[in-house]
């Protein structure tokens, strides 16, 4: 799924919730990367990582007052 806000933009690539702390991160990937296809380099530069939903300072990823336009790619039937 890919959201953008505002001047930001994600590709969420996956949800990791703990449903007995309530503790929420998601798989992020910067859409913006436009590197070689290097793994290491992706990773270790942060261009694709976990983010918690509230941070250690207690901000949110997603912004409680900001707008997020929602992109859910589908497939068509006959695939």
């Amino acid at each position: 799924m890919n959201a953008g806000g505002g001047v930001l933009a994600y590709t969420l690539l996956g949800v990791d919730y703990n449903e007995a702390s309530g503790d929420c991160a998601f798989l992020i990937l910067d859409p913006h990367y436009t590197g070689a296809d290097d793994l290491k380099k992706i990773v270790n530069g942060g261009w694709c990582a976990w983010k918690k939903s509230v941070d250690s300072k207690g901000r949110s990823f997603f912004l409680k007052d900001k707008f997020y336009n929602l992109l859910l790619p589908q497939r068509p039937n006959m695939v």
